[in-house]
């Protein structure tokens, strides 16, 4: 799963770092390191400790960070721009007023060292951001600098201060630089609005260069006086009142806002009546708008005047900007005058007015005054809304409308009720939004206007109570139910449910009983409503009550009720209804069953469809199930295997259609595979609906290959046809010639007989033991003991509960596995289970078996001891049903998902038959006999490629050497076995399982020759303790060889006693070891010998450390701390995860004496 990080104010960071050290102890340099190699951390906690203790390294660190920048091209910044960022930010903060100058000063000194452009430009980014006057001289010195001046300039501007104004306007005054580096001077004086700038900046006016002129502009219209308004109205009136590249216009309108701010109102109003006026002869609306604005925010006397003056406008977009400008002093007697001259106004002006008065009733400050405002003594707003609301135009009354609904006044309910009486049903569909839409209690206005109203009316006044929920006015509803027309009646129907409450259950009962065919549904649906406020449980006993006193006759038109509760009982009295009912009754029962929305109904849908008195009956069953059976909330592997169950007495093509577009969202191989079985189908849409399947997942899936697939999508090649062919053609071409040659899945039972299988005879331990002429006699009576009680029947492999194991021919080391299952639910305490390589077993049982703990599901590694036994999860289909294992074993480990669901996750199998050995590298699967039937299907077995298991050579052998890891299995080995996994032969280091802890070996070991390959990864961390406990710090209660990436960039200053091969904190390698690795991602040899006090690492044939531990330390411990288990006789030898990816292989150990 991808990580997602948040913004630089809050990283989260991960990485590797250099554990076996602490704060206390570290270097700044080596502290710098370390932050940045753990680049980015996970938890926010972690982040803000490492910038604190990168805070703590001062100017040291940041200018080892600073000197790590790479030159663009020449690699990534990413980890170096994070710590530096994030400690730029942090040094923000309140009360780190010394952390932030200590930093700026760092800054300051790198700037001087540093010569690339962009690591400059970086630093001056960082100065931006907490640079105060001690960084103006050294920012100054860039602005004539092409390449710099926009980062110097803009880091000036943030500053701010009086004393960065005046660098800015020395820089300009000085005319230094060229154009480019003048030009960002000057944006950035703008942007500082520095004082005394206005006249500089005026003598730059006219320039033929329209970039210059642009910024020249904007920066006067931030700086500027009233003494500017002449220059920028001559730009403006050149550029015609409109945009253009200078952005001269939308300069000028801001310096008039900024001198309007500064107080000079006349000189402003003067320009701004000047401006409207040319604007208006222009044409130019949007600076015709702008200077209105500017007039109306000057004087507040003159602003309603102006107002009224905008209202009489012809254009609309005009009126509508100078009702917006009002927004901002509009105040009660504005609102007076605008609605007196509203009064007397043409209907689109009338809809414009209106239509503000509402927005500005929205406003919580201003609602109350539009609310209760008077226009004179005897004369509300409200009542000339309210007058307005009969106003002949459409457009006004519609805005009206909503301008009340707006205002909330209750009194406005009644006159927007009596829309609804309207003949226009333009008009009654307006009356019912906006009644819908008002907040108050519209039910009593409704119902009065109901029995007038026409039937549209009618029809809108019932929709509008069922919105409401308007129990009170149930009578209103039934009356139209007694006496409308039938679409009146209709819509009463439909509203009834909305409107009852559990007080009405009784009369609606009452209802349902006597109802026409055609109220029955809706009524259904009222008495469903009466009820929903009751419990399931009680829900279910108050309708089963009602069933009894409605009699036989009557008590089916419960069963849609009852299918709503989602009661146990309540489907067992539908099914009932479904079994011994006849007609009507078995009809509503199996209509019941259809709208059943849980997966309780699966089973008894597919009863239906098995027998089903019709075809109708069939299709519909069948539909309902495939349509519950595909949600998706339910894992694929159910879905297909309860997809497959219905596609076994599917019978048009059109059902086994539906159900392989279903298998196909599905999306899994094993969906692919069944899909398959359909392309020989007699029905051209069935085949095709099968092609398509297996070409949508294919396609989903890349990974799934193999000779198997390969061939699939070879022979469906020619069958692809619909509008898409020729595309689906080319890209199905393109998808296999990019396919890689790879045996992949291959099926190992055939579905028609015992190819491939063979009897078990004992164990693997036993076996070995055989000479050729005995295991073939012994096998010969195996094959008979199968054969009696193994057999195949319709393409299913079958056990009859006699007999003993069924084994593969093949052996197997490392694979992937799929097999489906099924227990005889009529067998004898069903069990089973399969073995892998020989080894009992990824456990098969009936859940409900708790004497023996099978509630703990299948799935587990029942004989584990050591390792956890129980799956994590129980994930069985019920017994009786098929079950889908994927099995995946790579050296010791086990991997099972059970239906989708992952039940065991990287265990390692336990040897049970000599548990002082390993699991096997090599042995056939069983599929276990227990004494019960058992059925198996679609067994598919991919294997992985695996490297042959490490063996030593001659040579060792005749040394004493013995392995400690071939490859296959982590016997040897405790601690940290889930970080620590096998992956291709080697023990890797996967730090992203996060469960954490080191790994060791079982046994301890004194002096020793320790010989490994391991390869890094950039810039990973890792270690070898010997000598040491399981607790504690390897480094400190034993010993720590480093194993590190050392010439990685962020290890640059580390000490030399943290070097790869070192003794950590004690013995440092020699100066030149790094000669002696190959490139990281490469493999390396190494040794380690430790015999009494003399410790050497040779690494690729090369010493890079020999030295004596007493001798280091005669004069204290280098690094200056307590090595407690420095001097212990023997201990364990453990690799120490520091959070990196590392791998290792081919580990072996020779005891020395």
């Amino acid at each position: 799963m991808r990580k997602a990080y948040i913004s630089i104010a809050s990283l989260l960071l991960f990485g590797s770092v250099l554990m076996a050290q602490s704060p206390a102890n570290r270097t700044a340099k080596t502290t710098a390191a370390d932050v940045l190699a753990q680049m980015p951390a996970e938890k926010q906690a972690e982040y803000n400790k490492l910038i604190n203790d990168l805070k703590g390294t001062g100017e040291e660190g940041v200018l080892m960070l600073v000197n790590m920048i790479n030159a663009p091209g020449k690699g990534s910044n990413a980890q170096v721009d994070y710590a530096l960022s994030g400690l730029t930010h942090y040094v923000m903060a309140k009360g780190e007023e010394s952390a932030r100058l200590a930093t700026a000063n760092a800054y300051l000194k790198a700037l001087d060292l540093v010569t690339e452009r962009e690591t400059k430009a970086f630093i001056i980014r960082q100065l931006q951001i907490i640079g105060q006057d001690e960084c103006i001289d050294a920012l100054s010195a860039y602005l004539g600098d092409e390449s710099l001046s926009g980062p110097a300039a803009r880091a000036l501007a943030a500053n701010g201060s009086e004393n960065a104004g005046k660098a800015l306007k020395a820089a300009l005054m000085r005319r230094m630089g060229t154009p480019k580096t003048q030009k960002d001077i000057i944006v950035a004086i703008g942007e500082a609005q520095v004082e005394g700038a206005e006249d500089l900046l005026k003598a730059l006016l006219g320039s033929g260069d329209e970039n210059m002129q642009k910024a020249v502009l904007h920066a006067l219209s931030r700086v500027g006086s009233k003494a500017s308004i002449k220059e920028l109205a001559d730009a403006a009136a050149a550029s015609g009142y409109t945009m253009t590249k200078t952005n001269a216009n939308e300069a000028y309108i801001a310096l008039l806002k900024r001198v309007a701010a500064q107080g000079d109102v006349k000189e402003v109003e003067k320009a701004a009546n000047d401006l409207l006026k040319k604007a208006t002869k222009a044409g130019q609306t949007q600076t015709r708008d702008a200077a209105l604005q500017i007039l109306l925010s000057l004087n507040k006397e003159k602003s309603t005047k102006l107002l009224l003056s905008a209202l009489k406008d012809g254009n609309k977009e005009y009126r509508n900007a100078a009702l917006n400008y009002a927004s901002d002093f509009a105040n009660k007697e504005v609102y007076i005058e605008v609605m007196k001259a509203m009064q007397k106004a043409k209907p689109e002006v009338k809809v414009d007015i209106t239509n503000w008065i509402g927005r500005e009733a929205k406003c919580p400050s201003k609602h109350d005054v539009v609310k209760n405002l008077e226009l004179r003594f005897d004369l509300t707003a409200m009542q000339v809304l309210l007058a307005q609301l009969k106003d002949a135009d459409f457009d006004v009354k519609q805005a009206t409308a909503w301008t009340l609904v707006k205002i909330g006044d209750k009194q406005a309910i009644p006159a927007l009720a009596d829309l609804l009486t309207s003949d226009n049903k333009d008009i009654i569909l307006l009356g019912q939004d906006a009644l819908a839409a008002f907040g108050g209690d519209i039910d009593q206005a409704v119902a009065r206007v109901i029995p007038s109203a026409t039937d549209a009316g009618k029809i809108a006044g019932a929709e509008l109570l069922a919105m409401r929920k308007a129990t009170a006015n149930l009578t209103t509803v039934l009356e139209l139910i007694k006496s409308g027309s039938p679409e009146v009646k209709k819509a009463a129907y439909t509203a009834l449910k909305d409107v009852v409450s559990e007080g009405d259950l009784v009369n609606l009962c009452g209802m349902l009983e006597t109802a026409d065919a055609s109220a029955v549904a809706p009524l259904q649906q009222a008495v469903i409503s009466a009820i929903s406020s009751m419990s399931p449980a009680k829900q279910m006993e108050t309708i089963s009550r009602r069933m009894l006193q409605a009699g036989d006759s009557k008590k089916h038109l419960y069963y849609i009720v009852l299918a709503t509760t989602g009661e146990k009982d309540a489907l067992a009295t539908i099914v009932k209804g479904l079994h011994e009912g006849s007609g009507a009754t078995k009809e509503a029962a199996f209509d019941a069953l259809l709208a059943w929305k849980g997966m309780e109904a699966v089973d008894e849908l597919f009863a239906v469809c098995q027998s089903a008195s019709s075809e109708q009956q069939f299709d519909r069953a069948l539909k309902r199930y495939v349509q519950l059976v595909s949600n998706p909330s339910f894992t694929a592997e159910n879905r297909l295997l309860s997809l497959r169950k219905m596609m076994d007495i599917a019978k048009t093509a059109e059902q086994k259609v539906l159900i392989l577009r279903q298998i196909q969202r599905a999306d899994t191989f094993l969906s692919m595979m069944y899909a398959a079985e359909f392309l020989d189908a007699k029905d051209a849409k069935v085949r095709s609906a099968a092609v398509y399947a297996i070409w949508n997942i294919a396609r989903n899936h890349p990974e799934y290959r193999g000779d198997n697939v390969k061939a699939i999508l070879n022979r469906i090649l020619p069958m692809l046809d619909g509008e898409d062919a020729r595309y689906d053609i080319d890209a199905l071409k393109k998808h296999l010639a990019e396919m890689p040659d790879e045996v992949g899945f291959v099926s190992i039972f055939n579905g028609k007989d015992l190819t491939g299988w063979k009897g078990l005879v004992k164990n693997p331990i036993a076996r070995a033991k055989m000479k050729p002429a005995e295991l073939a006699k012994e096998q010969a009576k195996a094959d008979e003991v199968m054969r009696s009680g193994w057999s195949v029947e319709n393409g299913v492999l079958v056990f009859n509960g006699k007999g003993d194991n069924l084994c593969t021919e093949k052996q197997y080391g490392d694979f992937e596995m799929y097999v489906d299952w099924m227990l005889d639910p009529a067998g004898p305490e069903a069990d089973a289970g399969i073995y892998l390589r020989g080894t009992p077993q990824v456990q098969i049982w009936d859940t409900s078996r708790v004497n023996v703990g099978a509630q703990v599901g299948s799935g587990g590694l029942y004989n584990n001891q050591v390792n956890p036994s129980k799956p994590s999860k129980v994930a069985d289909n019920k017994l009786g049903e098929w079950n889908s294992f994927y099995i995946k074993m790579v050296g010791d480990r086990v991997t099972v998902i059970l239906n989708g669901e992952k039940v065991v996750d990287d265990v390692i199998l336990e040897n049970y038959w000599d548990r002082k050995q390993p699991i096997f590298p090599i042995e056939q699967i069983e599929l276990q006999a227990h004494g019960s039937k058992v059925y198996y299907r679609d067994i598919y077995v991919k294997e992985l490629e695996r490297k042959e298991p490490f063996k030593l050579s001659a040579e060792e052998q005749k040394e004493g050497f013995k392995v400690l890891f071939d490859g296959t299995n982590m016997h040897q080995w405790t601690g940290n076995t889930v970080d620590y996994t096998i992956e291709d032969g080697c023990i890797s280091m996967i730090p992203s399982k996060s469960y954490g802890g080191n790994l060791y070996t079982k046994d301890e070991f004194g002096n020793f020759v320790y010989r490994f390959e391991f390869q890094l990864t950039p810039g990973a961390n890792n270690g070898v303790g010997i000598r040491t406990p399981m607790e504690g710090d390897a480094a400190y209660v034993g010993m720590e060889i480093q194993i590190l990436d050392c010439e990685h960039p962020i290890y640059k200053d580390i000490t030399k006693y943290q070097h790869h091969g070192s003794v950590y904190g004690i013995i440092p390698t020699n100066a030149d070891h790094h000669k002696a690795f190959k490139p990281v991602g490469e493999w390396n040899e190494e040794e380690i010998v430790a015999n009494g006090d003399n410790i050497r690492v040779t690494v690729n044939g090369v010493v890079i450390l020999e030295g004596n531990i007493r001798d280091a330390v005669k004069n204290g411990t280098p690094d200056g701390k307590e090595h407690p288990g420095l001097f212990n006789k023997k201990g364990h030898i453990g690799f120490l995860g520091h959070g990196s990816p590392v791998k290792f292989r081919n580990i072996r150990i020779k005891e020395l004496k």
